[in-house]
């Protein structure tokens, strides 16, 4: 069956193919983080570079987007297409980490909360917070799990949040609209 240049069919396929693409390079850097140990896993910096990544498909669905509409892209379209690269990559990230985390390797779960949790106490010591709130603190974290599957549901719902601001600043920004008065004179 084949669509129309434009149509919302091929606005998802758009924003499915590169949500999917962005989802698996996600996947990947979980994996190589994973395999890298907790400090790796936890490393904020690194943890940028799938982010980026999954920005840049992001730009490159709506440039894609506009191509296939002939070169323009009403606001409301171009946030479609973009969106769904996010909420799709960051889904498939979200499942693949509950699942490697809550299935595959329970044991480096535990390691992470550990690690995060003597992290925490270094930088509220750096902050020189007092020592009960400190002790509160940890105890808050020592009874908390971040990979639930109820924390996972709301760090998806969390960032999918994040990631609709984002759709809105490069829909802003890649969107082209027809001139008001394009076909007047040809027909």
């Amino acid at each position: 069956m084949t669509e129309a240049a434009g149509t919302p069919a091929t606005q998802k396929n758009i924003g499915l193919t590169y949500g999917l693409i962005g989802g698996l390079v996600s996947a990947v850097s979980v994996l190589v983080f994973y395999l890298g140990g907790v400090s790796l896993f936890l490393n904020w910096a690194l943890n940028w570079i799938p982010i980026v990544i999954v920005i840049v498909l992001a730009v490159l669905a709506g440039v894609q987007q506009r191509k296939v509409n002939g070169g323009y892209l009403p606001f409301g379209q171009a946030l479609k297409t973009t969106f769904t690269v996010f909420v799709v990559a960051v889904g498939i990230q979200t499942i693949f980490t509950y699942v490697l985390l809550n299935v595959i390797d329970t044991e480096f779960r535990d390691a992470m909360q550990l690690a995060a949790i003597e992290k925490t106490e270094e930088v509220l010591r750096n902050f020189k917070m007092p020592e009960d709130k400190i002790d509160e603190a940890m105890k808050q974290a020592a009874n908390s799990d971040s990979y639930s599957i109820k924390s996972m549901t709301l760090g998806f719902a969390f960032n999918s949040l994040l990631c609709f601001i984002v759709a809105l600043i490069i829909s802003a920004i890649i969107k082209r609209n027809k001139a008001p008065f394009d076909n007047a004179f040809t027909q």
